[in-house]
C-alpha cells in the first residue's frame, strides 16, 4: 500500500468515528442547570435508550482506530478537568463530553476529528507527490521492512524479536539490491559517455598539410659580362 493510500484510509477511520459520535448525539437530550439553564450534560432519550446504547458501542469501537490515526497525524489535543488537572483525550474519552459538556463540549470532539482528518489529507497529498518520483519509490521500498516489523509487533507482541530479525534481513536485501541497481546505472552511464566520446573523436576531421611544390626558375648569370673592344687602326 502506498503511503498516500495509508494516510487516506486513516482519515476515513477518523471520519467514521466522527459520524458515529454524532449519531450518538441524535439519541440524546440535553440536561441543563436548573438556575442558569446552561448546558451540563446529555442523557439518552426515554424512548431511544436502546438505540443510544448501540450507537455508543459503535463509537467506542471506532475510537480505537481513530486514536491510532490521531497519532499518525501529529495532532495532539486534550482538555483539562478543573480542580483535578486530569487531561482528557477527546478521542478515547469522547463519552466525557456527554457527562460534562462544560469541560469538553461535544462540538470540540467533532472539531478535533476534523483537524485530524485535515492533517492526514495533507500528509496524503504530500506523500502522493513524492511517491511519483524515483527517490520516493526507493524510500517506500526501504521503509517496507520497518512497516512489516511494526505490524508484527502490534499483532503478535511475543514475536517482536522475529519481526526485528525479519526487518533487519529485509533492510539488508533492500540495501544490496539498491546498491546493485546503483552500480548498474553508473556502469551504463560510463559506457554511454565512452561511446559518445569515441563517436565525437571519429567524426572530427584531422587537419591536413598541403604538400609544398618547388617552382624551378631560370635566372640569367650574374657574373661579369665580356665586352669586345674594336682593334686600333694604324695611321
Amino acid at each position: 500500500m502506498k503511503r498516500s493510500e495509508h494516510y487516506r484510509r486513516m482519515a476515513q477511520d477518523v471520519a467514521r468515528f466522527r459520524d458515529a459520535f454524532q449519531s450518538v448525539l441524535t439519541h440524546m437530550e440535553p440536561v441543563r442547570e436548573y438556575m442558569t439553564g446552561s448546558l451540563m450534560a446529555f442523557r439518552p432519550k426515554a424512548a431511544e435508550k436502546a438505540e443510544a446504547a448501540a450507537a455508543s458501542q459503535k463509537a467506542s469501537q471506532l475510537a480505537g482506530r481513530a486514536k491510532r490515526a490521531q497519532m499518525q497525524s501529529g495532532i495532539s489535543r486534550t482538555f483539562v478537568v478543573p480542580k483535578v488537572e486530569v487531561p482528557i483525550d477527546p478521542i478515547t474519552r469522547w463519552d466525557h463530553s456527554l457527562r460534562d459538556a462544560r469541560v469538553m463540549p461535544p462540538q470540540q470532539v467533532v472539531n478535533t476529528c476534523d483537524l485530524i482528518i485535515g492533517a492526514l489529507e495533507e500528509k496524503a497529498e504530500r506523500a502522493e507527490a513524492i511517491d511519483r518520483t524515483f527517490v520516493g519509490r526507493l524510500a517506500t521500498t526501504a521503509a517496507l521492512p520497518a512497516r512489516v516489523r511494526s505490524i508484527v509487533e502490534e499483532d503478535h507482541p511475543g514475536l517482536g524479536k522475529v519481526g526485528f530479525a525479519a526487518g533487519v534481513f529485509g533492510q539488508i536485501v533492500v540495501t544490496v539490491v539498491g546498491g546493485l541497481i546503483l552500480v548498474g546505472a553508473t556502469a551504463g552511464v560510463a559506457t554511454l559517455w565512452k561511446n559518445v566520446v569515441q563517436t565525437s573523436s571519429a567524426s572530427t576531421p584531422s587537419p591536413t598539410v598541403a604538400p609544398s611544390t618547388a617552382v624551378a626558375t631560370t635566372e640569367p648569370p650574374t657574373g661579369p659580362t665580356a665586352t669586345t673592344a674594336p682593334a686600333p687602326t694604324s695611321k
